[in-house]
């Protein structure tokens, strides 16, 4: 394993989706938007343990009053971790919680920390050999699983590399501005998913790392049910086909934030071998099983608030 710590960074990576800044941003119903951002900002200034008791005050916050988000995180550990009991179902969400509002304290640090600031918060801990192919010119597909620590793994790795990754607008147009120009700062070419899939292959094909989420449930159109921790998931087998298009290999990642460290990492795992089958579902299989052995190595890193398993095979009940 090779922990990475500080190399030459790049910064002209082409961008795509890049929403400008526009004067109706500074209308009076988004000022609490601007205030909100103004005292993340003033957070960074604090000392580090003050920030700390933050973000536990914040995940508490967010445990107590979770309502329907805690209730499908609830529910999602039920169907893959059946053999929890109850006590430690409840400590691996508090837990997640935690880290969860440890990493929305720590979001300034995204939008306005340093690139010396980036290298000493967030490692690459690089089992993959990104790196290496990237220096020899070659493509990775880089297939990463959703977590609260997501974005902080993906800003460290563009900083040495660039990029290419997708994001849904958000609603916000301020947020929508902040966090493009974030993700975007050190070269990331940011696309929308309106856009569709052929920037991403452009830009592979150009021996750039494509940044790929691929656990979510999109719903039944394009999907195949694949197993994810045992349970039927609509899976959309889009990976294999995006490595027979580039020949780009697969190397599955997650984005941790370790609290007996206080640092965050993007871990890269081996890459995935023999991989497309040429099997849709197969494929899809393969890809969940790889995600699911990441998560395993700590449960409360993964996002567990979203609705993996919100599409059901026909005639199976609802399970949220």
């Amino acid at each position: 394993m090779t922990e990475v710590t500080d190399t030459s960074g790049r910064e002209h990576a082409p961008g795509g989706y890049l929403p400008p800044f526009r004067a109706f941003m500074l209308h009076p119903r988004y000022w609490p938007t601007w205030l909100g951002i103004g005292l993340l900002w003033a957070v960074m200034g604090l000392p580090r343990p003050v920030a700390l008791g933050l973000g536990r005050l914040v995940g508490w916050m967010a445990w107590r009053s979770g309502g329907k988000r805690r209730h499908f995180a609830d529910v999602n550990l039920r169907l893959c971790f059946p053999d929890w009991d109850a006590a430690r179902r409840e400590q691996v969400l508090r837990d997640h919680f935690r880290i969860a509002g440890q990493c929305f304290v720590d979001y300034p640090l995204l939008w306005f920390g340093s690139r010396r600031r980036h290298r000493e918060r967030i490692r690459l801990v690089d089992e993959a050999g990104v790196l290496a192919m990237q220096q020899a010119g070659r493509p990775v597909i880089l297939c990463a699983a959703h977590a609260p620590a997501l974005d902080f793994g993906g800003l460290r790795l563009s900083l040495e590399v660039g990029g290419v990754s997708f994001a849904k607008p958000m609603s916000n147009p301020v947020v929508e501005w902040i966090n493009t120009r974030s993700r975007s700062q050190y070269g990331a070419a940011m696309f929308s998913r309106d856009q569709g899939l052929r920037p991403a292959i452009r830009h592979i094909r150009l021996g750039k790392v494509f940044y790929y989420l691929g656990d979510e449930d999109l719903g039944r159109e394009h999907a195949v049910f694949a197993p994810f921790f045992g349970i039927p998931k609509a899976t959309v087998p889009a990976l294999g086909r995006l490595v027979k298009l580039t020949g780009a290999p697969v190397v599955p990642a997650i984005g941790f934030y370790r609290t007996d460290e206080d640092c965050y990492e993007l871990v890269m795992a081996p890459p995935l071998e023999d991989f497309p089958t040429g099997d849709d579902a197969t494929d899809a299989a393969r890809m969940n099983a790889a995600l699911e052995a990441l998560i395993r190595r700590d449960p409360a890193q993964y996002l567990w608030t979203l609705r993996f398993f919100k599409t059901r095979p026909q005639g199976e009940p609802r399970v949220y």
